[in-house]
């Protein structure tokens, strides 16, 4: 599933960035790239992900410099699967809904801290904004707090939300055809029946 999760990702990624961006610093991208590092059998697909979003929105809206330390942030994203596994390890003998979210809601708030402070030190480092020694650092970071903030506040739901909607998805998929014949005619057979078709041709085009 590795090609459909790409695809969807990518293409939500996308999206997040250009037509249904809003709130400034509220991203997806933070989440969608972890949750690749973590779901995907391959795992350089999943550094695929970051770089074809930010590519794609980044010549649509544009940017600067501080390309080089934004981009580069959203590449090491992926490893942090490694947190989401090292944090499930603490949470034996509960659910894995459970261990998911939790998991994946410190690995986002972690990778925003670093973020904030990687991309702010690139300001300093590629702009004039501020002076380039340890007092413009630290008006940098004072000065990007707020935006901190937003993302900080964006990542704690959207985050977990990417892991556990995909967790579901796979279950569904794995589980189609005892759904489909343990369950009545209805809404979710003919969403499953779909969802089996769709994946069908991703997986023979693979």
């Amino acid at each position: 599933m590795d090609i459909f999760f790409l695809v969807l990702y990518i293409t939500v990624g996308i999206l997040s960035r250009t037509v249904f961006h809003t709130l400034p610093n509220v991203e997806f991208v933070t989440g969608l790239s972890i949750a690749a590092g973590y779901f995907f059998h391959n795992k350089k697909l999943s550094f695929i992900v970051p770089l074809s979003i930010m590519a794609i929105t980044d010549f649509i809206i544009g940017n600067n410099i501080i390309f080089l330390f934004t981009w580069s942030a959203f590449l090491i994203a992926p490893l942090f699967k490694y947190i989401v596994l090292g944090v499930q390890k603490n949470f034996k003998g509960y659910s894995e809904y459970f261990k998911l979210f939790i998991s994946s809601e410190v690995a986002g708030i972690l990778f925003t801290l670093f973020f904030f402070l990687w991309t702010n030190f690139g300001v300093v480092i590629t702009t004039d904004m501020y002076p380039k020694n340890i007092i413009g650092v630290a008006e940098s970071y004072i000065m990007g707090l707020p935006f901190l903030a937003n993302q900080l506040l964006g990542n704690i739901i959207i985050v977990p939300f990417i892991f556990v909607s995909t967790a579901f998805i796979v279950f569904l998929y794995s589980n189609r055809k005892y759904i489909l014949k343990r369950g009545k005619p209805n809404l979710l057979m003919t969403f499953s029946k779909l969802f089996d078709k769709l994946i069908s041709i991703v997986i023979k085009h693979t």
